[in-house]
């Protein structure tokens, strides 16, 4: 599938901002009218200039920083293009960064959405080809954004336990940490009003896990 590269985008216009460069370069990477950008030197880095991949095409984009905030604003644009536009299926702007944010609303609806049907997307979106490997990192970082990272939330234990115990006294919480790496071991967590409630049952004890499949593995016990 090839794509005309798109002319006279109202949201390039000069003085059309941005809320961060990311925002951007994504806007850019998306119309598919970017596919190398310079960066010009300066001792608070907030200019950039971005051009087309093709060194023979007019096309310009100059943009900077509002002072003291990370708002761009596109300050000169020459956005007729006299090249033919992308005629290849790689793109190298459209890296995990694009993909995770062109994919979130995807994610959001459908926690299923594959890599493979990820490579699919793109593919029937821009014509653009990317790896199995490319797609998979992509969904993972796009599921951070939804879900938070596994290390974050082990890091968030400590203060879970903490509110366990706040909002269910009685409750038995024990996390324990190896001392000499700081690293999650185990926890093991007894509901104060699930205990109480064993007194009234009859005197059957089940026990079950679950296997974790992601990248720290384990098992959830019940």
């Amino acid at each position: 599938m090839q794509h005309q590269l798109e002319h006279q985008s109202p949201q390039f216009a000069v003085n059309s901002q941005f809320e961060s460069f990311s925002a951007l370069k994504h806007a850019c990477t998306r119309a598919a009218l970017l596919d190398v950008y310079e960066f010009v030197p300066d001792k608070d880095l907030d200019r950039y200039i971005l051009k087309c991949k093709d060194r023979e095409c007019i096309w310009y984009l100059y943009a900077s920083t509002f002072s003291g905030t990370d708002i761009w604003r596109i300050r000169k644009s020459t956005q007729a293009h006299s090249c033919h536009g992308i005629q290849h299926s790689g793109h190298r702007n459209v890296d995990e960064e694009f993909i995770s944010t062109e994919i979130l609303p995807k994610l959001h609806s459908d926690p299923k959405f594959t890599p493979k049907a990820i490579q699919n997307h793109l593919k029937e979106q821009y014509g653009v080809a990317i790896t199995y490997s490319k797609a998979w990192r992509a969904r993972e970082r796009a599921l951070n954004v939804i879900n938070g990272s596994h290390e974050e939330a082990y890091n968030s234990l400590p203060k879970y336990c903490q509110e366990i115990q706040r909002s269910n006294p009685g409750s038995t919480v024990q996390l324990d940490i190896d001392p000499t790496t700081n690293r999650f071991k185990r926890l093991f967590i007894c509901f104060a009003a699930s205990a109480m409630g064993f007194a009234y049952c009859r005197p059957v004890l089940g026990l079950d896990g679950t296997h974790l499949t992601h990248k720290y593995q384990g098992t959830i016990s019940v």
